[in-house]
């Protein structure tokens, strides 16, 4: 886009508007971490002092290595690339996961677009989230190019995994420097979460592809920024498509530019950020519009019922996760009309209830979605009479494996709440740093307010990663490797 690396030459007022973002985001940043320490390591138990000086001692080493590998910029892209279809590879060779729930509902009926069967509005599944028909498409795509069967599906997780993991050390590489961004994708790279879903048919790892790629693009310098734009739109498209939280991505985009026009009075960034709007609006109708033409669905890929996630996340009973009540009593009316007016009266009365009862929801959602422990369910547990049940060796493995990934997760919050501070501090923020703040932001405060999952953190957390690296900015500054190759980059400082 308009440079999105360069520094913000910004007046005063710009400079403070910057800050008070970046603020905001290093105070939300240093309350989850407070709740995840409050909540799951008070406890004293001796398995998190494990689990610290085991993570601890990763952080620390992966920290050390990154002064004194030589490698070139391009080599480390693609090793990287190389380890994460490795490591994920392997697992796959040695887990034999089934899909459930809405991920069986995905692989069932590619199956059956394979072999011909359209017309998914005739199943109230597809007639009221037609969206979802974007990731049947998908699977399928693959199916017809790789063979049917479960294999080249998680194959392709590998590889889109590859891919963020990669696209984790360019973007970290943009607003950082080379040192920082290999620390952030090797730490990515070894983070338990994303090994949790690799085997799983989730659509999110494609489109966290997508959506980070459309962040490359939008932070590469000399190029065309009318061409940056409309490529990073059609990707965001291509991304939404599958997972439909480009929004996100986009609404961040709009305040970085009305922000650029506030504080600087320039209308290019906003004007780059508008022709980013029209690209993936295009490529999101064509989208739609072929689902209709193909008969594979007359509804396209639209959102029927867009009022459901905030029904289910301002649920005060079940804290903003799904509720059969709900389901029962606003979903299952077949009346589509009645059914919608029957959810804004229930939006409407749980909004009401009162801004202290709405401010306790809000907290309590923020415990479970951001402080709340992973589950290897997905991946590893087994289906027996409708219920996902652990083997006996996940039950021994799970509760270390659990507390260690919470740890990792603590650590790079804090990494990235360091950063914050640093780039405070030393008055830094370029506009990569400010789109990437906007889009956890963003991410955060639509939570407030729609159905949240645990797994529903998957992409805000790569976007920490890539924040940390200028955490990390600060404590490689004590390695003498990195101060000796440092002066070579301009960007950076060991002040």
């Amino acid at each position: 886009m308009a440079n999105y690396f360069r520094t913000v030459d910004n007046t005063k007022f710009g400079a403070i508007l910057n800050k008070i973002i970046i603020s905001i985001l290093a105070v939300f940043s240093l309350y989850l971490i407070y709740l995840n320490f409050y909540y799951y390591l008070i406890d004293g138990n001796k398995r998190y002092t494990i689990c610290t000086l085991l993570a601890l001692s990763v952080f620390v080493l992966i920290h050390f290595l990154s002064c004194y590998i030589k490698i070139s910029h391009r080599a480390f892209a693609i090793v990287i690339f190389l380890m994460v279809i490795l490591s994920k590879g392997i697992l796959i060779f040695f887990t034999d996961t089934k899909p459930v729930s809405d991920f069986a509902v995905f692989y069932q009926y590619a199956a059956k677009l394979l072999n011909g069967e359209k017309s998914f509005q005739d199943i109230l599944y597809f007639k009221t989230w037609a969206y979802q028909t974007g990731p049947v498409i998908y699977y399928a795509a693959l199916m017809k190019l790789f063979g049917t069967g479960l294999f080249p599906l998680k194959m392709a997780n590998c590889f889109f995994m590859a891919g963020t993991n990669a696209l984790i050390y360019l973007i970290a590489h943009k607003i950082s420097n080379d040192f920082t961004a290999r620390v952030v994708s090797i730490l990515y790279l070894l983070y338990p979460a994303p090994y949790f879903l690799t085997t799983v048919l989730t659509n999110q790892h494609f489109a966290a592809c997508m959506f980070l790629l459309s962040i490359y693009i939008l932070l590469l310098k000399g190029q065309n920024w009318g061409v940056k734009s409309i490529a990073a739109g059609a990707v965001i498209a291509l991304g939404n498509a599958v997972r439909p939280i480009g929004i996100i991505i986009l609404a961040a985009l709009i305040l970085c530019g009305i922000i650029e026009k506030i504080a600087n009075g320039k209308w290019l960034m906003l004007g780059s950020t508008i022709l980013v709007l029209i690209s993936c609006l295009l490529v999101s109708y064509g989208c739609s519009a072929l689902v209709k033409y193909t008969g594979i669905n007359s509804e396209g890929l639209a959102n029927n019922f867009p009022l459901w996630k905030f029904v289910v996340g301002l649920n005060y009973e079940t804290k903003g996760q799904f509720s059969f009540d709900d389901e029962n009593n606003i979903f299952n009316i077949q009346d589509f009309n009645e059914r919608d007016n029957a959810a804004k009266q229930v939006i409407k009365q749980r909004m009401s209830a009162g801004i202290r009862k709405l401010a306790v929801l809000i907290n309590e959602k923020q415990k479970i979605m951001w402080a709340g422990t992973d589950s290897l369910s997905w991946g590893f547990y087994q289906k027996i009479d409708g219920q996902l049940v652990p083997s006996n060796q996940v039950k021994k493995i799970e509760p270390f494996v659990l507390k260690y990934e919470k740890i990792y997760y603590i650590f790079i919050f804090l990494l990235m709440f360091i950063g914050l501070f640093r780039i405070l501090v030393n008055n830094k923020i370029n506009q990569g740093i400010l789109l990437l703040s906007l889009i956890l932001l963003c991410y955060f405060g639509i939570h407030f307010f729609i159905e949240i999952q645990v797994r529903y953190r998957y992409f805000a957390v790569i976007i920490v990663f890539i924040m940390a690296a200028k955490g990390s900015e600060m404590l490689l500054c004590r390695c003498r490797g990195y101060r000796k190759n440092i002066k070579y980059i301009k960007e950076d400082n060991c002040e």
